[in-house]
């Protein structure tokens, strides 16, 4: 089969080589006309066939490929407390990307992430009870035969009771950080992702991503990606692997859909958003909490952590979100998992598959898509979202609310992000806003 052709953009190669965009722009003019290497122009730019690249700049960009490898290996031991350690993490991460597709790495990356979380978990538990079994002083867990403590250490149970997924042998992160190099990596990480949903299928199963085998990301770089996560160093507490991970997966979450543009508004809501929404309805504990438009989870994720912040028990609040993409109901879950956080996630669309008809919720948080489009006959006339009256088909921003309205308890609260228009605007949509408001 014939390789595809693996081509990046001037702006590309600058990041890769480290460069100003206007250097590379000089850089590539020069060896085309020099024909050294194959290129045509876009833009302002070019875009470049990587393969035909001299082996002088080939070797420059492995150089600063493994420089940002190395620059990890500080930053991991000051994880948690360097407020820079995600940001540099990211330029890592990032400058390994080369021409993939932002879309496109951010599962490659998120994935690993999750794995490095899950597996360094298990590690922590699993060392908490090798102590404890050999502990004469713990009457718990103290085991005086050593095969019947190996019983205990290797019983799941164990590791679940705590909210610890356990992890099979061939899906720790040893057994791939030991086969880095290799240039079948992709399929060791797939192996591991599917033993993990399988050992976990109440929480995971569909979840984690299983496309490294056939990305298009080159083995080597992908080892280059494991051996990075490999240096992120924790203190030996499972509550503050949460904190750092989680904080790492939201960064990065931020940057992907950054990077997508338009595309990434639908799966992130920045943080400063999330957070003034949460601090003004102030969820408490045994709330019932819904977003209907969930994306990645960051409006469950800062509820949580808004109880944490006020001491109360953050496991004391439920969760319920819908999401129509299937793709971003996997991010969700895993940034969810990542965090210890429990919640009902289900994929379909909101419009016309509610999976949730009956709950009425203390709160409603969301961000859903403003000025969308929708089909108002597949609703029937009777729907109870719709008491005030059905939104036009070019414009779901009513719909949306009246969704929300429909899912409040007598003193429930919503607060959400809308389009400044469904202040203002006329016709049909206004008369619905007329009703709600009296």
């Amino acid at each position: 089969m014939a390789k595809t052709k693996n081509y990046i953009t001037t702006t590309e190669l600058a990041k890769m080589l480290g460069i100003s965009r206007v250097a590379a722009a000089k850089k590539v003019t020069k060896l085309i006309k020099e024909g050294a290497i194959t290129a045509s122009e876009k833009g302002k730019g070019y875009i470049i066939d990587q393969d035909s690249l001299p082996d002088e700049i080939k070797n420059e960009i492995r150089r600063q490929q493994d420089e940002a490898a190395k620059k990890i290996t500080e930053l991991g031991k000051k994880a948690g407390r360097d407020i820079e350690f995600e940001k540099e993490l990211w330029k890592a991460a990032d400058k390994l990307r080369g021409s993939i597709d932002a879309g496109d790495y951010k599962h490659i990356v998120l994935g690993l992430l999750f794995l490095k979380y899950v597996s360094d978990s298990f590690y922590i538990r699993r060392e908490k009870l090798t102590e404890m079994v050999r502990d004469a002083s713990n009457k718990e867990y103290y085991v005086p035969s050593a095969a019947s403590r190996e019983i205990v250490i290797d019983d799941k149970n164990q590791y679940r009771a705590v909210g610890v997924f356990f992890i099979p042998d061939k899906a720790r992160w040893e057994h791939l950080r030991a086969r880095a190099m290799r240039s079948d990596i992709g399929k060791y990480i797939d192996e591991a992702m599917e033993a993990i949903e399988n050992e976990n299928p109440k929480d995971l199963k569909g979840v984690l991503p299983k496309i490294y085998t056939k990305s298009q990301l080159d083995s080597q770089i992908l080892g280059e990606l494991v051996n990075i996560f490999s240096k992120i160093k924790f203190d030996h507490d499972i509550d503050k692997e949460k904190d750092i991970l989680g904080r790492v997966y939201e960064y990065f979450l931020g940057q992907f859909a950054s990077a997508e543009g338009k595309r990434g508004g639908e799966f992130f809501t920045p943080r400063p958003i999330v957070k003034l929404l949460v601090e003004i309805l102030s969820p408490y504990e045994n709330a019932r909490v819904l977003d209907p438009s969930c994306g990645s989870g960051g409006m469950f994720v800062q509820s949580s952590e808004f109880l944490k912040l006020h001491k109360k028990d953050q496991g004391k609040i439920s969760f319920f979100g819908q999401e129509s993409n299937q793709t971003t109901i996997r991010l969700c879950k895993m940034n969810l998992a990542i965090r210890g956080i429990i919640g009902q996630i289900e994929w379909g669309n909101s419009y016309y598959e509610d999976k949730f008809p009956d709950l009425r919720a203390d709160f409603v948080l969301a961000n859903p898509p403003f000025n969308a489009d929708w089909e108002p006959g597949r609703l029937s006339d009777k729907d109870p979202r719709v008491k005030f009256g059905s939104p036009p088909a070019s414009n779901a921003n009513f719909l949306w609310i009246q969704h929300f309205i429909h899912h409040l308890s007598p003193s429930g609260m919503a607060g959400f992000v809308m389009a400044n228009g469904a202040l203002a605007v006329s016709g049909r949509e206004g008369e619905i806003r007329k009703k709600i408001i009296e």
